[in-house]
């Protein structure tokens, strides 16, 4: 089992991603339901979704140690509760991360659709059948566009929401067996 200063990692791997999951949740459905600010926490939200999958991969795979060296002949059931909670957030996260970059992209498109059509002044011209036609301030994308970020928008909500359930469960288990643990020696 891997320690600094004697104490093993994963007491103190776990805090990450309980500050940052929470962090991510929350920047992210600001993100989806807040438009106008989305360009100003953009960023934090991007780096939020490849650092808290790493936090979490650093409590799980701290966590496994420490209960292979307190459990030697199988976790008890606990643990493993434990344990399968930091796994699906784990999976969460990790799932999360391809759809988020697709939305923000998708976004990052419709931003700048919106820029190009105000920079542009729309001209009228006679089609071909003689009647005018406005030429300028059209995105032909826009629709498909606008659908698919409303599909990935509930996608990640739903990841989102998952998330911030599967970081409260695991912190929830992991608090309840130290706290039982502590209880049982008689508070010392």
């Amino acid at each position: 089992m891997n320690t600094i200063l004697d104490l093993p990692i994963h007491p103190l791997a776990i805090h990450a991603p309980v500050i940052l999951v929470p962090l991510l949740v929350l920047f992210g459905m600001l993100y989806l339901f807040v438009p106008p600010i989305r360009r100003a926490i953009g960023w934090v939200v991007a780096a939020l979704t490849l650092i808290a999958p790493a936090t979490a991969y650093g409590a799980v795979w701290s966590g496994e140690q420490l209960a292979d060296f307190l459990y030697p002949n199988g976790w008890p059931e606990a643990v493993t509760e434990h344990y399968d909670y930091g796994i699906r957030l784990l999976w969460i996260l990790l799932g999360l991360i391809p759809v988020w970059w697709l939305f923000a992209a998708l976004d990052r498109g419709r931003r700048a659709s919106a820029l190009r059509d105000a920079d542009s002044t729309p001209t009228v011209v006679e089609g071909e059948d003689g009647e005018s036609v406005s030429s300028g301030a059209s995105d032909p994308a826009a629709t498909g566009r606008r659908l698919f970020m409303i599909i990935l928008g509930v996608i990640a909500f739903a990841l989102l929401a998952l998330a911030a359930w599967m970081v409260f469960n695991s912190g929830d288990t992991g608090a309840s067996m130290h706290w039982e643990g502590w209880q049982n020696r008689g508070g010392q």
